[in-house]
């Protein structure tokens, strides 16, 4: 089974991921799309280059890898560096099929194919400035960026793309979770709605 949990960088689609895997326990996996962006272009500075925009994506290898796993093939993930902006050389996370399969990502049901191989898709809404607190203490931490450069790259590339492709996602999918993983009643609901798909309504 293939969850797509889509929704705007910062919106807390990890956190919702991750919750959900503790409800489902040992059956369940995790991918997140960011492992499929591609290498940063040769002479083009890392504050220049749009990395919320669809053309950062190898949705081939993306879309490629999502079907094998669902059928029950093992695969062979990138291994992506936000530090030098480049897929690690040599480097592959393997991924193996599971009865439950979460991906993470801010561009999970943006083409109509991706569609098609999700059995149930969760768009996380979180307020603008939510997003952007989140995004600031993000990055200042994990990937070492002063906070002058993420809210001038918020605001070149982040916000006008999640207005363009990341919010439209949100028609596509089969709930709409407002407040991402704080909202417990939400997230309740939509674990039992997975339950509820599955062939014996029951983990195995």
């Amino acid at each position: 089974m293939l969850i797509g949990i889509v929704g705007g960088s910062g919106s807390g689609k990890t956190t919702v991921a991750n919750r959900l895997a503790q409800q489902i326990g040992n059956e369940c996996t995790i991918i997140s799309m960011d492992n499929y962006y591609v290498d940063l272009p040769p002479g083009i500075r890392p504050h220049d280059f749009n990395f919320d925009a669809p053309s950062a994506f190898d949705f081939r290898q993306f879309e490629g890898d999502m079907k094998q796993l669902k059928e029950g093939k093992t695969v062979q993930m990138p291994s992506y560096s936000f530090i030098t902006y480049r897929r690690e050389t040599g480097i592959t996370i393997p991924v193996q099929p599971s009865e439950v399969i979460i991906v993470e990502g801010i561009f999970v049901l943006h083409q109509d194919s991706l569609r098609d191989l999700f059995d149930f898709s969760v768009y996380v809404e979180t307020p603008d400035d939510e997003r952007l607190l989140r995004r600031i203490e993000r990055d200042m931490v994990e990937r070492k960026r002063s906070i002058e450069s993420i809210i001038d790259q918020y605001r070149r590339f982040v916000a006008p793309s999640f207005q363009s492709f990341v919010e439209p996602q949100k028609y596509f999918a089969n709930i709409i979770l407002p407040g991402g993983g704080f909202n417990d009643v939400g997230l309740d609901i939509i674990y039992r709605a997975i339950l509820q798909t599955t062939k014996n309504g029951q983990w195995s």
